[in-house]
């Protein structure tokens, strides 16, 4: 990073860099460093903070630590690999606004069982599907919960 605020319009623009290997099997030693897990550390001390997605190869990386650093992590259960999208009966009685995801099952989700389904070569690399599927009509600002277009009509405090 650089040793300065970034403008806004650096942030939006900026590239993510990939920390996991080309194979997508592991972490990227070469990238991946210590500092890494402490962002994930604070994150999931935070008391707003119900879940941490990451790449199946950050979980497993994850996993591999000592018990002591997925202690630190306030139980690796919490950061998972994957996001599911709510569907209409996981909504709130607010239109348009989701309900808290369910509690993970028990266990940190380290297990040879919970991980093998992510490092499939189904998974890793999906087919294509014979058909393409026909593009959705982009959604408009309106289309949006009321939370999400105040966040995005949110001015910039910065400036």
């Amino acid at each position: 990073m650089p040793n300065r605020q970034l403008s806004r319009n650096e942030r939006e623009e900026m590239s993510a860099i990939m920390m996991v290997r080309a194979d997508r099997l592991d972490i990227d030693p070469g990238v991946w460093t210590p500092s890494h897990l402490a962002v994930i550390r604070a994150a999931a001390k935070e008391p707003s903070v119900q879940r941490i997605f990451v790449n199946a190869a950050i979980k497993k990386a994850l996993c591999a630590k000592p018990k002591t650093t997925q202690l630190a992590l306030q139980g690796a259960a919490d950061v998972r690999p994957r996001l599911s999208l709510p569907y209409p009966h996981q909504m709130s009685g607010r239109r348009g606004e989701c309900e808290r995801q369910p509690e993970p099952s028990e266990g940190e989700g380290c297990s040879a069982g919970d991980l093998a389904y992510w490092f499939k070569d189904s998974v890793i690399h999906p087919k294509p599907p014979k058909v393409p599927p026909k593009p959705k009509p982009p959604m408009t600002l309106a289309q949006l919960p009321a939370a999400c277009r105040q966040v995005l009509a949110a001015p910039d405090p910065k400036q």
